[in-house]
């Protein structure tokens, strides 16, 4: 498996795990806070996660939230990966059957209106 999967915000090109969980628990200096505070101004994923972890009241269960967070996430994105693998195409003969079918009664329509008339 992929191990980026296991890491919520791999795809943070700024802020990682750790130092937001460094900020969830005010471990950080004020000066670093702001810089965190900056990044996460702009990255959407990042300031919902940090949203939604600010909402854990026993701050030093945060580790244990987050890596069942990722566990989670781990097994939705496997599941949807099968179930992608599992599917089957588009049957397209049924529209080209269709349409050769409409062709043909549209073509058996003209011949009729033109022997009708001539």
């Amino acid at each position: 498996m992929n191990k980026d999967l296991l890491n919520i915000l791999s795809d943070s090109k700024e802020i990682d795990q750790q130092k937001l969980l460094d900020y969830l628990q005010n471990k950080l200096s004020e000066e670093e806070r702001h810089e965190i505070e900056k990044l996460l101004i702009d990255a959407d994923f990042e300031r919902d996660a940090a949203e939604g972890l600010q909402e854990v009241e026993d701050k030093s269960k945060l580790p244990v939230v987050m890596s069942e967070l990722n566990r989670q996430l781990v097994k939705k994105l496997s599941n949807r990966r099968k179930r992608n693998r599992n599917k089957k195409p588009l049957n397209l003969m049924i529209p080209v059957v269709v349409t050769i079918i409409l062709l043909f009664l549209a073509l058996m329509f003209f011949l009729y209106i033109r022997s009708r008339i001539g």
